[in-house]
C-alpha cells in the first residue's frame, strides 16, 4: 500500500491513498487460490495492511477519526451496500457504453461478443459471465495500469447510484466513462463484478466478515448496516461481548423457522409453547424516545415519514403517542403494521393490493399489532425470557381498537393444538400461526431462536395460492385490445441459497381475476421492457416446452417484471409448459408488489406440491396421522452393534418352503407394494407363488402388474412412469377366493397402462361399465357414482370451462361462473326454528348465475364452492362459517355485490372483501 504523507487535512483518508488496481489485485489472487483457509490467510494480509496504514495515518486522531474499512468492505460485499441499492445499469447497457468508448463497429466480432454474452460461443470458459467476456475483449484494448483510487472508485459508483434515483441519465452516462476510460482490462472485470452484485471469488459474506473481526458477523446481523460494522470494530482486539441495540439505530428484527405441525412438539421438546396469530401485514420496529419517533421495516428501510416522527405528525403516531402510560420515556416494539377499515372492523391483506406504507390508503388506517419488546426505558430485555418481555409489554401501553393492540397468545402442548389453530387461522383467512418458546431469549435476524411460523403453504394439500413470476404477455382483442391481455407465467430453476436465479421454466397462462384497473397499472408498469418472441432466438432466461407449444407474443426479462399470486383447482399434468404441469383454471388473486421477481417459487416447490397433495389446491385442513401423538418409550439398551434392515411390512416373504398349489398364475411376474392388514403383503405375496406366480420386488419390463392396497409414495412414483398397471388388492383377494383367473374391470385399476387403457375402450363405456359382461351389485354402484358426478352439472361444466378457457379467452362473459357451484342460503328464522322460505331475490340472482355458466346446488355438497348469501338476512352465517371449518374443501361466503363487482369487470374478482361479517 502507498505510503502516507504530510497531507494533514481530515478529509484524507486511507481509500484516498490505496489504488483501486490493488484490491483488484487481492480479488484475482483470492479468486485463483483453492482452500477457504487459504484465500482467509490472503485477505487477512489486506485487512492487517490496511489497519497498519489506517494507525499511521491517523496516530493524533484515532477516536475521532470516522475513516475506517468501509470503502474496501462496500466493494467486497457489493450485495449488501444498502446506499446502491439500484445502479440502473444491467450488462446491456455497459456493453454498448464499452462499444462507444471502444468504438468498436456495432456488427464487429467483439460488439458481438459483449452483446451476446450469454451465447455459448460468446468465449470459451466465460460464456454467460459479462465480466468474464469484457475482459477477454479488452485486454489488449486498456491501460497498462489504472489511476483511480477506491475513494474515487466509491465516489463514482455512488453518483452512478444516486443520478439514477433521480433518473439524471447523462450524469450516470458521465460516472460510467470515468470508470471505464482510466481502468485496466483487469479493474473493469472487478469493477463490473461489483456492479452486478456478484464477485465470485469464492468467500462468503460470513468469512469475509469473520477476516475483518471475530464479532463483525453477530454485529451486521443486529445492526445491518456495513458502515457501522466497520467503524466501531476498527481494532480487532476490542471485542464486542454484549452486541447493543440502542434507540434510533436499525436492526433486523427475529425471525422464525419453518415448520409443519407435526413437529411442534419435536421443535419445542414437548413443553409449553405460546400460540399467536400471524399477522399479514408489514414486519416493523416502532422506536420511541420521548416525543421523538422512528419507524423501520424488517429490511432496516426507514418509514418515519409515513407514520409521524412526533405526536403531530403522521398519519400514525399522533393517535398512539398518548396511550403510552407514564413512565415510558423509551422504548423499542416489534410488531406488524395492518391496514384497518374502520366501518367493517376488518383487516387489509396484501392480497388486496393496499401498501400500508403509503402515506395514504383509501379506507385503511394503520394499526400496529405489538407482539414484543426490546427496549424499556433504555434497558435492553434482549436477554430476558419471552414470557417477562411480554409481561412487561402489559405495562408499556393502553391498547385502542384500530391503532395499536397487543398480540394475543395462548398456551399449548401438543401438535394437535397446533393443528387446530392452524385450522382456525385458515377459516379466519389468515396467513398463518406462530409458535415460540416461553422461554426464548431475543435474538436478532436468527430463524433458529425458538421462533416457528406454520403458514398453509408449509403444509402438504393446504396451500391455495401459487407466487410466479410473470415472463410473457398476449395481446388481447375487444375491449382488452392495445395491452397485454393474458400472462405466460414461470417459476425458478432452483439455486444455491443467496444466489438468485437465472434461469425460469414455462409454467401456466392466466388471464382472469384481476379488475380493468389491475390490468391497466400492471400493463403500465412493464410496458417499456416487452419484448417480441423470436422462436429462431428464444430468450437464454426463459425455457419454454420443446416445439414452443405455448408460445407468448411478448416476452420480458424476469428480472424486469412482477410477481403474481394465482389461485387455481389443481395442478395437471401438460406437455404445453416446460414443467411439464400446469394450473387447471388459474386466476389472479394480485400482483404482489411486496415482493421482488426472484422470490418465486421454483419448480421443486410446484413438484413437490404437486406429490404431496396430489395436485389438489383448494384450500383444506390440516389432519394429524393416526397414532401421531408421541409415546414415551423406555430407554433400550444395546450391548451389540444392530445393524438396520428394512422394516418387516416392506421386506419379502420367505418363500422357500411354499408349495404350489394351482398354475392360476404360472408365467405372470406381480410386484406387490401393500396390502390391507387383514391381508397383508407376506400373506400376498406367499399366494403369488402358491397359484404359480414370481414375485419381484422391484417391477421391470416383464412385470405383469403392480398390486396395491393403498396409494402410497412409492405407488405415486409409479404411476408418474406410466408404465404398469397398478391393481387393487380387492382384486386379487377375489381371484384367491373364488380359485380362477377373473379379468380386471375399471374399478379394478388404482392405475392403467396406456395398452390397458385402450382395451377398456372396446369392453366398457365412459362410466365403467362392460358391453357384453354382466354387472354385479357392487359394479353397479360404482357405475351409477360415476353418473351422479356428471348429472350433478359440474363434469360438463369444467369440460366446457376448459373450451372457453383454451379458445374464447377474451370474446364472452357467459361462460363467468362455469367453474363455480353455488348453493343460495334462503333460510329465514322464525320462531327460534331454521324455516325454509323461498326469497325471490335469491332466485333471481339464481336464473342470473345460471346465464352466466354458474351450476346450482340443493344443498351445501361436496362440490359446492360458494355459498351466496342476502344481506338482509344472515341469520345463518355462523352455522355456514362452523359448516365451512368442518370441511376438508372449503367454500367461499359471498353476497350479491360480489356477483355484481365480477359483472363490472367482466371476469371473477377475488372473494375475500365481499364475505359478510
Amino acid at each position: 500500500m502507498a505510503d502516507a504523507n504530510d497531507d494533514d487535512k481530515p478529509s484524507v483518508t486511507v481509500a484516498s491513498k490505496v489504488s483501486f488496481a490493488e484490491l483488484c489485485g487481492l480479488l484475482e489472487k483470492i479468486s485463483k487460490t483453492q482452500g477457504n483457509d487459504k484465500k482467509k490467510r490472503i485477505l487477512t494480509e489486506f485487512v492487517d495492511k490496511w489497519r497498519d496504514f489506517h494507525n499511521s495515518l491517523h496516530k493524533d486522531d484515532k477516536k475521532d477519526t470516522t475513516d475506517s474499512f468501509y470503502p474496501a468492505m462496500r466493494l467486497l460485499l457489493p450485495h449488501h451496500e444498502k446506499e446502491r441499492v439500484a445502479y440502473g445499469i444491467k450488462e446491456h447497457m455497459l456493453a454498448k457504453l464499452l462499444i462507444e468508448v471502444l468504438c468498436l463497429g456495432k456488427d464487429s466480432a467483439d460488439a458481438n461478443r459483449l452483446l451476446n454474452y450469454k451465447a455459448p460461443k460468446t468465449a470459451r470458459a466465460d460464456a454467460g459471465d459479462f465480466a468474464g467476456v469484457t475482459y477477454f475483449v479488452l485486454k489488449n484494448r486498456c491501460p497498462e495500469k489504472g489511476t483511480l483510487t477506491i475513494q474515487e472508485v466509491n465516489d463514482c459508483l455512488d453518483g452512478i447510484a444516486q443520478n439514477n434515483a433521480a433518473k439524471k441519465k447523462d450524469l450516470v452516462r458521465k460516472n460510467v466513462l470515468r470508470l471505464l476510460t482510466n481502468m485496466t482490462a483487469v479493474e473493469l472485470k472487478w469493477l463490473i463484478r461489483m456492479i452486478v452484485k456478484e464477485l465470485k471469488v469464492g468467500l462468503s459474506q460470513a468469512s469475509v466478515l469473520s477476516v475483518y473481526h471475530p464479532d463483525a458477523e453477530d454485529f451486521f446481523n443486529v445492526n445491518n448496516n456495513l458502515e457501522k460494522v466497520c467503524r466501531m470494530l476498527r481494532e480487532r482486539s476490542v471485542r464486542v461481548h454484549e452486541i447493543g441495540i440502542s434507540i434510533f439505530s436499525p436492526f433486523s428484527p427475529m425471525l422464525g423457522e419453518r415448520a409443519s405441525p407435526d413437529e411442534v412438539e419435536k421443535l419445542m421438546e414437548g413443553k409449553t409453547y405460546f400460540l399467536e396469530t400471524k399477522f399479514d401485514g408489514e414486519r416493523m420496529l416502532l422506536h420511541k424516545r420521548d416525543n421523538e419517533y422512528k419507524y423501520f421495516s424488517r429490511s432496516a428501510n426507514e418509514y418515519t415519514a409515513t407514520f409521524g416522527s412526533n405526536s403531530f405528525d403522521g398519519n400514525f403516531t399522533q393517535y398512539i403517542h398518548d396511550l403510552f402510560k407514564p413512565g415510558i420515556k423509551s422504548c423499542i416494539l416489534d410488531g406488524e403494521m395492518l391496514g384497518y377499515h374502520a366501518e367493517t372492523k376488518t383487516y387489509a391483506t396484501k392480497a388486496m393490493n393496499t401498501d400500508i406504507k403509503r402515506q395514504q390508503q383509501e379506507g385503511y388506517q394503520p394499526c400496529y399489532n405489538i407482539f414484543d419488546i426490546v427496549v424499556l426505558n433504555d434497558k435492553v430485555l434482549t436477554n430476558k425470557p419471552l414470557r417477562e418481555r411480554l409481561q412487561l409489554l402489559e405495562t408499556v401501553i393502553d391498547p385502542e381498537e384500530g391503532r395499536i393492540q397487543i398480540s394475543k397468545h395462548t398456551e399449548a402442548n401438543t401438535n394437535q393444538e397446533c393443528a387446530d389453530a392452524l385450522n382456525k387461522a385458515i377459516d379466519g383467512r389468515e396467513e398463518g400461526i406462530m409458535v415460540k418458546n416461553p422461554d426464548s431469549v431475543y435474538r436478532p435476524n436468527t430463524r433458529k431462536g425458538g421462533w416457528i411460523k406454520i403458514k398453509p403453504e408449509y403444509v402438504g394439500g393446504l396451500m391455495d395460492e401459487l407466487d410466479v413470476v410473470v415472463v410473457g404477455g398476449y395481446l388481447g382483442v375487444g375491449h382488452r385490445g392495445g395491452m397485454m391481455s393474458h400472462f405466460l407465467c414461470a417459476v425458478a430453476v432452483p439455486v444455491d441459497d443467496g444466489e438468485k436465479p437465472e434461469v425460469f421454466h414455462s409454467f401456466c397462462k392466466v388471464g382472469s381475476g384481476y379488475s380493468k384497473k389491475e390490468l391497466g397499472e400492471v400493463n403500465e408498469k412493464l410496458k417499456d421492457h416487452w419484448k417480441a418472441f423470436d422462436k429462431r432466438n428464444p430468450p437464454t432466461s426463459i425455457i419454454l416446452a420443446s416445439g414452443f407449444k405455448e408460445k407468448p407474443d411478448a416476452w420480458i426479462e424476469p428480472s424486469n417484471s412482477v410477481i403474481v399470486q394465482i389461485k387455481a383447482a389443481e395442478i395437471i399434468d401438460s406437455d404445453r409448459f416446460k414443467t411439464n404441469c400446469t394450473l387447471r383454471f388459474p386466476r389472479v388473486e394480485c400482483f404482489r408488489d411486496d415482493k421482488a421477481w426472484h422470490d418465486c417459487m421454483t419448480v421443486t416447490d410446484i413438484l413437490e406440491l404437486k406429490e404431496k397433495s396430489g395436485g389438489k389446491l383448494a384450500g383444506g385442513k390440516v389432519e394429524l396421522a393416526e397414532g401421531e401423538e408421541p409415546v414415551k418409550k423406555k430407554r433400550k439398551i444395546v450391548s451389540r452393534v444392530v445393524r438396520p434392515t428394512l422394516g418387516a411390512q416392506f421386506m419379502g416373504a420367505d418363500l422357500t418352503s411354499v408349495t404350489q398349489v394351482s398354475k392360476m398364475l404360472e408365467g405372470k411376474e406381480f410386484c406387490v407394494i401393500n396390502g390391507p392388514s387383514s391381508f397383508p403383503k407376506h400373506a400376498i405375496e406367499t399366494k403369488i407363488v402358491e397359484f404359480g406366480g414370481k414375485i419381484v420386488q422391484n417391477p421391470g419390463p416383464s412385470t405383469f402388474c403392480v398390486l396395491a392396497d393403498k396409494v402410497a409414495v412409492r405407488v405415486t412414483n409409479l404411476i408418474k412412469r406410466d408404465m404398469y398397471d397398478v391393481v387393487k388388492v380387492s382384486w386379487f383377494q377375489r381371484c384367491v377366493d373364488a380359485s380362477r383367473w377373473l379379468p380386471w374391470s375399471p374399478a379394478d385399476m388404482i392405475h392403467t397402462s396406456p395398452k390397458t387403457q385402450l382395451d377398456f375402450q372396446k369392453q366398457y363405456d365412459e362410466f365403467g361399465d362392460s358391453y357384453v359382461d354382466p354387472t354385479s351389485p357392487e359394479q353397479l354402484k360404482t357405475v351409477f357414482s360415476r353418473i351422479s358426478k356428471v348429472e350433478n352439472g359440474m363434469t360438463d361444466a369444467l369440460d366446457i370451462a376448459e373450451i372457453e378457457q383454451a379458445y374464447f379467452p377474451d370474446d364472452s362473459p357467459y361462460g363467468m361462473f362455469r367453474t363455480c357451484r353455488f348453493y343460495m342460503d334462503d333460510s329465514l328464522v322464525i320462531d327460534d326454528k331454521s324455516t325454509k322460505s323461498k326469497n325471490s331475490f335469491l332466485d333471481f340472482l339464481a336464473l342470473e348465475l345460471r346465464f352466466f355458466g354458474g351450476a346450482i346446488a340443493e344443498e351445501i355438497d361436496p362440490a359446492v364452492s360458494h355459498v351466496m348469501m342476502d344481506n338482509s338476512d344472515l341469520s345463518r352465517l355462523e352455522e355456514i362459517k362452523e359448516m365451512r371449518r368442518q370441511r376438508r374443501k372449503k367454500f367461499h361466503i359471498v353476497t350479491r355485490f360480489w356477483v355484481r363487482e365480477c359483472m363490472q369487470e367482466g371476469t371473477l374478482v377475488s372473494e375475500r372483501r365481499f364475505e359478510p361479517s
